[in-house]
Protein backbone atom coordinates (compact mmCIF):
# COMPACT_ATOMS: atom_id res chain seq x y z
CA UNK A 1 0.00 0.00 0.00
CA UNK A 2 1.05 3.68 -1.02
CA UNK A 3 1.74 6.16 1.68
CA UNK A 4 1.18 10.00 0.93
CA UNK A 5 5.28 10.09 1.09
CA UNK A 6 5.44 7.47 -1.55
CA UNK A 7 3.05 9.33 -3.62
CA UNK A 8 4.51 12.89 -3.23
CA UNK A 9 7.95 11.13 -4.28
CA UNK A 10 6.45 9.91 -7.50
CA UNK A 11 5.37 13.61 -8.22
CA UNK A 12 6.98 14.44 -11.64
CA UNK A 13 7.95 18.26 -11.56
CA UNK A 14 10.19 17.54 -14.55
CA UNK A 15 8.19 20.24 -16.82
CA UNK A 16 8.58 23.21 -14.17
CA UNK A 17 11.99 22.79 -13.69
CA UNK A 18 12.52 22.90 -17.71
CA UNK A 19 10.41 25.80 -17.57
CA UNK A 20 12.40 27.47 -15.79
CA UNK A 21 15.80 26.26 -17.55
CA UNK A 22 14.67 28.45 -19.89
CA UNK A 23 15.21 31.80 -17.78
CA UNK A 24 18.37 33.91 -18.85
CA UNK A 25 21.28 33.24 -16.22
CA UNK A 26 22.69 36.57 -16.49
CA UNK A 27 25.86 35.50 -14.15
CA UNK A 28 29.21 34.17 -15.58
CA UNK A 29 30.30 30.63 -15.94
CA UNK A 30 33.12 30.62 -13.57
CA UNK A 31 32.71 30.92 -9.62
CA UNK A 32 28.35 29.18 -10.12
CA UNK A 33 27.72 27.06 -7.61
CA UNK A 34 24.24 26.16 -8.19
CA UNK A 35 21.83 26.48 -11.29
CA UNK A 36 20.07 29.29 -11.71
CA UNK A 37 17.08 26.73 -12.25
CA UNK A 38 18.15 25.02 -9.11
CA UNK A 39 17.78 28.94 -6.88
CA UNK A 40 14.59 29.68 -8.32
CA UNK A 41 12.94 26.24 -7.81
CA UNK A 42 14.08 26.54 -4.26
CA UNK A 43 12.94 30.09 -3.90
CA UNK A 44 9.25 29.01 -5.38
CA UNK A 45 8.81 25.84 -3.22
CA UNK A 46 9.97 28.43 -0.11
CA UNK A 47 7.27 30.78 -1.22
CA UNK A 48 4.67 28.42 -1.51
CA UNK A 49 5.26 27.74 2.59
CA UNK A 50 4.93 31.32 2.88
CA UNK A 51 8.89 33.04 2.57
CA UNK A 52 8.18 36.58 1.77
CA UNK A 53 11.82 37.91 1.38
CA UNK A 54 15.15 36.91 1.35
CA UNK A 55 16.11 35.45 5.12
CA UNK A 56 12.68 33.56 4.92
CA UNK A 57 13.30 31.52 1.93
CA UNK A 58 17.38 31.08 2.82
CA UNK A 59 15.90 29.49 6.64
CA UNK A 60 13.15 27.69 4.55
CA UNK A 61 15.67 26.59 1.99
CA UNK A 62 17.56 24.87 5.39
CA UNK A 63 14.67 22.97 6.29
CA UNK A 64 13.99 21.00 3.18
CA UNK A 65 14.38 17.53 3.31
CA UNK A 66 16.98 16.36 1.66
CA UNK A 67 14.84 14.41 -1.55
CA UNK A 68 13.35 17.83 -2.20
CA UNK A 69 16.41 19.72 -2.52
CA UNK A 70 17.29 16.56 -5.13
CA UNK A 71 14.25 16.82 -7.00
CA UNK A 72 14.37 19.96 -7.07
CA UNK A 73 17.87 19.91 -8.53
CA UNK A 74 20.55 19.92 -5.77
CA UNK A 75 23.92 18.56 -5.70
CA UNK A 76 25.38 16.17 -3.01
CA UNK A 77 27.77 18.46 -0.80
CA UNK A 78 30.68 15.93 0.60
CA UNK A 79 31.44 18.46 3.05
CA UNK A 80 28.01 18.96 4.27
CA UNK A 81 27.47 15.56 3.91
CA UNK A 82 24.08 16.25 2.43
CA UNK A 83 22.07 18.37 -0.06
CA UNK A 84 23.72 21.75 -0.28
CA UNK A 85 21.17 25.18 -0.58
CA UNK A 86 21.86 28.37 -1.79
CA UNK A 87 22.89 31.00 1.04
CA UNK A 88 20.54 34.37 1.82
CA UNK A 89 23.51 36.55 -0.30
CA UNK A 90 23.20 34.15 -2.85
CA UNK A 91 19.61 33.71 -3.44
CA UNK A 92 19.72 37.92 -3.56
CA UNK A 93 22.50 38.44 -5.56
CA UNK A 94 20.65 35.98 -8.01
CA UNK A 95 17.75 37.30 -7.69
CA UNK A 96 18.60 40.90 -8.22
CA UNK A 97 20.11 40.31 -11.57
CA UNK A 98 17.73 38.13 -13.28
CA UNK A 99 15.74 39.48 -16.22
CA UNK A 100 12.47 40.19 -14.39
CA UNK A 101 10.72 40.68 -17.85
CA UNK A 102 11.88 37.42 -19.22
CA UNK A 103 11.19 35.44 -15.76
CA UNK A 104 7.35 37.29 -16.29
CA UNK A 105 6.93 36.09 -20.02
CA UNK A 106 8.70 32.47 -19.17
CA UNK A 107 5.96 31.81 -16.14
CA UNK A 108 3.05 33.31 -17.87
CA UNK A 109 3.35 31.31 -20.70
CA UNK A 110 3.56 28.15 -18.65
CA UNK A 111 0.93 28.90 -16.61
CA UNK A 112 -1.36 29.69 -19.57
CA UNK A 113 -0.64 26.38 -21.08
CA UNK A 114 -2.09 24.29 -17.95
CA UNK A 115 -5.35 27.07 -17.37
CA UNK A 116 -9.00 25.93 -17.73
CA UNK A 117 -10.78 28.04 -20.43
CA UNK A 118 -13.68 29.44 -18.99
CA UNK A 119 -17.75 29.63 -20.25
CA UNK A 120 -18.86 28.68 -23.54
CA UNK A 121 -14.54 28.87 -24.57
CA UNK A 122 -13.90 32.44 -24.21
CA UNK A 123 -10.56 33.80 -22.58
CA UNK A 124 -11.58 36.58 -20.01
CA UNK A 125 -8.75 38.61 -19.18
CA UNK A 126 -8.83 41.14 -16.60
CA UNK A 127 -6.21 43.80 -16.58
CA UNK A 128 -4.93 46.44 -13.48
CA UNK A 129 -1.69 47.45 -11.51
CA UNK A 130 -0.66 47.61 -8.29
CA UNK A 131 1.90 49.62 -6.55
CA UNK A 132 4.89 47.56 -4.39
CA UNK A 133 4.31 49.91 -1.73
CA UNK A 134 7.43 48.90 -0.20
CA UNK A 135 9.52 48.74 -3.06
CA UNK A 136 10.72 52.00 -5.15
CA UNK A 137 12.47 52.92 -8.32
CA UNK A 138 16.03 54.14 -8.73
CA UNK A 139 14.50 57.42 -9.36
CA UNK A 140 12.25 56.91 -5.86
CA UNK A 141 9.22 56.50 -8.10
CA UNK A 142 6.63 54.64 -6.73
CA UNK A 143 7.16 51.26 -8.06
CA UNK A 144 4.20 49.34 -10.06
CA UNK A 145 3.47 46.50 -11.64
CA UNK A 146 0.70 46.21 -14.14
CA UNK A 147 -0.46 42.21 -15.04
CA UNK A 148 -3.23 40.17 -16.47
CA UNK A 149 -4.74 37.88 -15.04
CA UNK A 150 -7.14 35.07 -16.52
CA UNK A 151 -10.66 36.60 -14.06
CA UNK A 152 -12.43 32.96 -13.55
CA UNK A 153 -9.57 30.73 -13.23
CA UNK A 154 -7.30 33.52 -11.16
CA UNK A 155 -4.16 32.58 -12.85
CA UNK A 156 -1.92 35.50 -13.44
CA UNK A 157 -0.58 34.94 -17.03
CA UNK A 158 1.11 38.11 -17.70
CA UNK A 159 3.05 41.05 -15.99
CA UNK A 160 5.23 44.34 -16.80
CA UNK A 161 6.68 46.95 -14.84
CA UNK A 162 5.26 50.37 -15.32
CA UNK A 163 7.88 52.68 -16.52
CA UNK A 164 8.31 55.65 -13.53
CA UNK A 165 8.02 58.76 -16.49
CA UNK A 166 4.60 57.03 -17.41
CA UNK A 167 1.17 55.01 -15.84
CA UNK A 168 -0.42 52.21 -16.88
CA UNK A 169 -2.53 53.65 -19.31
CA UNK A 170 0.54 53.55 -22.03
CA UNK A 171 1.06 49.82 -21.02
CA UNK A 172 -1.63 48.31 -22.01
CA UNK A 173 -0.30 47.08 -25.34
CA UNK A 174 2.86 46.09 -23.82
CA UNK A 175 1.45 43.79 -21.39
CA UNK A 176 -0.72 42.07 -24.12
CA UNK A 177 2.07 41.54 -26.24
CA UNK A 178 3.87 39.17 -23.67
CA UNK A 179 0.84 37.45 -22.98
CA UNK A 180 0.36 34.56 -26.18
CA UNK A 181 -3.24 34.23 -26.12
CA UNK A 182 -4.49 31.80 -28.57
CA UNK A 183 -4.81 32.64 -32.04
CA UNK A 184 -9.22 32.36 -33.43
CA UNK A 185 -9.80 31.92 -29.32
CA UNK A 186 -12.78 34.66 -28.12
CA UNK A 187 -11.30 36.87 -26.28
CA UNK A 188 -12.93 39.59 -23.91
CA UNK A 189 -10.51 42.07 -22.02
CA UNK A 190 -11.86 44.07 -18.65
CA UNK A 191 -10.29 46.71 -16.78
CA UNK A 192 -11.42 50.26 -14.56
CA UNK A 193 -12.15 53.76 -15.55
CA UNK A 194 -8.79 54.82 -15.72
CA UNK A 195 -8.22 52.62 -19.06
CA UNK A 196 -11.40 53.64 -20.59
CA UNK A 197 -9.23 55.61 -23.32
CA UNK A 198 -9.72 55.86 -27.05
CA UNK A 199 -6.54 54.54 -27.91
CA UNK A 200 -6.76 51.25 -25.79
CA UNK A 201 -10.31 50.81 -27.35
CA UNK A 202 -8.70 50.82 -30.67
CA UNK A 203 -5.82 48.51 -29.87
CA UNK A 204 -7.93 45.64 -28.59
CA UNK A 205 -10.61 45.61 -30.92
CA UNK A 206 -9.23 47.13 -33.90
CA UNK A 207 -6.00 45.86 -34.09
CA UNK A 208 -6.15 42.37 -31.72
CA UNK A 209 -9.63 41.69 -32.27
CA UNK A 210 -10.57 41.28 -28.51
CA UNK A 211 -13.69 42.43 -27.15
CA UNK A 212 -13.28 45.07 -23.97
CA UNK A 213 -15.93 45.57 -21.43
CA UNK A 214 -15.20 49.14 -20.04
CA UNK A 215 -16.30 50.76 -17.03
CA UNK A 216 -17.28 54.47 -17.68
CA UNK A 217 -16.61 57.25 -15.10
CA UNK A 218 -15.64 60.61 -14.65
CA UNK A 219 -12.45 60.85 -16.39
CA UNK A 220 -14.57 60.37 -19.81
CA UNK A 221 -17.78 62.89 -19.19
CA UNK A 222 -18.97 63.09 -22.72
CA UNK A 223 -19.17 59.57 -22.73
CA UNK A 224 -20.41 59.28 -19.27
CA UNK A 225 -23.20 61.20 -20.48
CA UNK A 226 -24.11 59.77 -23.30
CA UNK A 227 -24.17 56.45 -21.48
CA UNK A 228 -26.13 57.68 -18.83
CA UNK A 229 -28.68 59.73 -21.17
CA UNK A 230 -29.47 56.38 -23.11
CA UNK A 231 -29.59 54.28 -20.07
CA UNK A 232 -31.93 56.27 -18.12
CA UNK A 233 -35.24 54.98 -19.79
CA UNK A 234 -34.29 51.55 -19.35
CA UNK A 235 -34.40 51.98 -15.92
CA UNK A 236 -37.75 52.07 -15.73
CA UNK A 237 -38.51 49.02 -17.17
CA UNK A 238 -37.95 45.53 -15.86
CA UNK A 239 -34.03 44.50 -15.69
CA UNK A 240 -32.28 41.98 -18.65
CA UNK A 241 -30.62 40.16 -15.87
CA UNK A 242 -30.90 40.32 -11.88
CA UNK A 243 -28.90 38.08 -9.22
CA UNK A 244 -29.68 38.21 -5.80
CA UNK A 245 -27.00 37.00 -2.96
CA UNK A 246 -26.89 37.01 0.92
CA UNK A 247 -24.07 36.77 2.88
CA UNK A 248 -22.65 38.15 6.17
CA UNK A 249 -25.87 39.67 7.43
CA UNK A 250 -26.54 41.64 4.09
CA UNK A 251 -28.53 40.86 0.84
CA UNK A 252 -27.55 42.10 -2.22
CA UNK A 253 -28.70 42.75 -5.60
CA UNK A 254 -27.68 43.54 -8.78
CA UNK A 255 -29.81 44.32 -11.73
CA UNK A 256 -28.38 44.85 -15.16
CA UNK A 257 -29.97 46.73 -18.29
CA UNK A 258 -28.60 46.49 -21.76
CA UNK A 259 -29.47 47.95 -24.80
CA UNK A 260 -27.33 49.29 -28.19
CA UNK A 261 -25.10 52.13 -28.53
CA UNK A 262 -26.35 53.84 -31.56
CA UNK A 263 -25.49 57.71 -31.89
CA UNK A 264 -22.41 57.11 -29.46
CA UNK A 265 -19.18 57.80 -30.48
CA UNK A 266 -16.13 55.37 -28.65
CA UNK A 267 -14.43 53.50 -31.23
CA UNK A 268 -16.19 49.51 -32.13
CA UNK A 269 -18.70 50.56 -29.36
CA UNK A 270 -21.87 47.99 -30.06
CA UNK A 271 -23.69 48.24 -27.16
CA UNK A 272 -23.87 50.17 -23.09
CA UNK A 273 -25.12 48.16 -19.83
CA UNK A 274 -26.34 49.76 -16.56
CA UNK A 275 -25.91 47.86 -13.62
CA UNK A 276 -27.52 48.84 -10.17
CA UNK A 277 -26.48 47.12 -6.93
CA UNK A 278 -28.97 47.72 -3.88
CA UNK A 279 -27.73 46.76 -0.37
CA UNK A 280 -30.03 45.63 2.13
CA UNK A 281 -30.62 43.90 5.71
CA UNK A 282 -31.81 40.48 6.12
CA UNK A 283 -35.19 41.99 7.06
CA UNK A 284 -35.76 43.93 3.72
CA UNK A 285 -34.37 47.26 4.95
CA UNK A 286 -32.84 49.25 2.37
CA UNK A 287 -29.17 50.38 2.90
CA UNK A 288 -26.97 51.53 0.10
CA UNK A 289 -27.74 51.82 -3.71
CA UNK A 290 -25.09 52.64 -6.63
CA UNK A 291 -24.32 52.45 -10.37
CA UNK A 292 -22.40 51.28 -12.98
CA UNK A 293 -21.94 52.55 -16.24
CA UNK A 294 -20.68 50.36 -19.03
CA UNK A 295 -19.38 49.68 -23.04
CA UNK A 296 -18.27 47.05 -24.95
CA UNK A 297 -17.47 46.10 -28.12
CA UNK A 298 -19.49 42.77 -28.12
CA UNK A 299 -22.45 41.84 -30.33
CA UNK A 300 -25.69 41.54 -28.69
CA UNK A 301 -25.35 37.77 -29.84
CA UNK A 302 -21.80 37.33 -27.70
CA UNK A 303 -22.38 39.65 -24.86
CA UNK A 304 -25.73 39.43 -23.10
CA UNK A 305 -26.42 41.44 -19.92
CA UNK A 306 -25.68 38.18 -17.96
CA UNK A 307 -21.95 38.31 -19.64
CA UNK A 308 -21.69 41.88 -18.47
CA UNK A 309 -22.81 40.70 -14.97
CA UNK A 310 -20.03 38.18 -14.68
CA UNK A 311 -17.56 39.92 -16.51
CA UNK A 312 -17.49 43.00 -14.03
CA UNK A 313 -17.72 41.49 -10.98
CA UNK A 314 -15.24 38.78 -11.86
CA UNK A 315 -12.64 41.58 -13.41
CA UNK A 316 -12.70 42.71 -9.08
CA UNK A 317 -11.17 38.90 -9.05
CA UNK A 318 -7.45 40.71 -9.73
CA UNK A 319 -8.31 42.57 -6.59
CA UNK A 320 -9.47 39.76 -4.18
CA UNK A 321 -7.57 36.44 -5.75
CA UNK A 322 -4.03 38.11 -6.57
CA UNK A 323 -3.22 41.62 -5.20
CA UNK A 324 -4.98 40.71 -1.71
CA UNK A 325 -3.09 37.50 -0.86
CA UNK A 326 -0.17 38.99 -2.09
CA UNK A 327 -0.46 41.69 0.75
CA UNK A 328 -2.00 39.50 3.49
CA UNK A 329 -0.42 36.16 3.20
CA UNK A 330 3.38 37.48 2.02
CA UNK A 331 3.20 41.00 3.27
CA UNK A 332 4.62 42.68 -0.10
CA UNK A 333 3.65 45.88 0.79
CA UNK A 334 5.58 45.61 3.59
CA UNK A 335 8.85 44.33 2.44
CA UNK A 336 11.46 46.61 2.01
CA UNK A 337 13.01 45.07 -1.18
CA UNK A 338 13.91 47.58 -3.58
CA UNK A 339 17.30 46.80 -5.42
CA UNK A 340 17.79 45.43 -8.87
CA UNK A 341 15.04 43.07 -10.03
CA UNK A 342 14.13 41.88 -6.80
CA UNK A 343 10.74 43.43 -6.49
CA UNK A 344 9.30 42.23 -10.04
CA UNK A 345 10.72 38.49 -9.67
CA UNK A 346 9.53 38.30 -5.79
CA UNK A 347 6.22 38.89 -7.10
CA UNK A 348 6.61 36.92 -10.26
CA UNK A 349 7.59 33.64 -7.73
CA UNK A 350 4.01 35.22 -5.43
CA UNK A 351 1.95 35.17 -8.92
CA UNK A 352 3.02 31.42 -9.46
CA UNK A 353 2.84 30.19 -6.61
CA UNK A 354 -1.31 31.60 -6.64
CA UNK A 355 -1.56 30.50 -10.16
CA UNK A 356 -0.45 26.80 -8.52
CA UNK A 357 -3.20 27.09 -5.94
CA UNK A 358 -5.63 28.41 -8.26
CA UNK A 359 -5.03 25.86 -10.70
CA UNK A 360 -5.14 22.73 -8.15
CA UNK A 361 -8.55 24.30 -6.40
CA UNK A 362 -6.96 26.05 -3.27
CA UNK A 363 -8.53 29.01 -2.51
CA UNK A 364 -7.23 29.06 1.41
CA UNK A 365 -4.28 30.86 0.62
CA UNK A 366 -2.60 31.32 4.09
CA UNK A 367 -3.94 28.08 5.87
CA UNK A 368 -2.33 26.36 2.53
CA UNK A 369 1.24 28.15 2.84
CA UNK A 370 1.25 27.26 6.60
CA UNK A 371 0.34 23.71 6.08
CA UNK A 372 3.30 22.97 3.42
CA UNK A 373 6.02 25.04 5.45
CA UNK A 374 5.09 22.08 8.56
CA UNK A 375 6.24 19.31 5.53
CA UNK A 376 7.71 20.83 2.81
CA UNK A 377 7.38 17.55 0.63
CA UNK A 378 3.42 18.56 0.41
CA UNK A 379 4.72 20.70 -2.68
CA UNK A 380 5.29 18.69 -4.78
CA UNK A 381 1.68 17.66 -5.86
CA UNK A 382 1.59 21.46 -6.67
CA UNK A 383 4.90 21.52 -8.56
CA UNK A 384 4.14 18.69 -10.72
CA UNK A 385 1.09 20.73 -11.94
Amino acid sequence: MSTPADEESGCDISSLLEMLETVPDPRKVRGKRYKLKFILAVSLVATLAGASNFRQIRDLAADMPPSLLEKLGGKWCYFRCGFGYPSERTIRRVVQGIDAAALDRIVGIWLLRRARRGRDGVLALAIDGKVVKGAWTDDNGQFTLFSAMLAREGVTVGQVQVPADTNEITQVEVLLMQVPLPRGEPVVVTMDAAHTQHDTAEYLKGTRGFDYVMTVKGNQPHLLDAVFTNCLPLLRNTPDHTVEEQGRGLVKRWETWITDAAGIDFPHIKQIAAIRRNTYTTSGTWIHKEYAWIVTSGEATTITADHIHSHIREHWGIENKNHYPRDVVWREDAQQIYTGSSPQVLATLRNLALGLFRLNGINKIKETTEWISRNQNRVLPLLAT
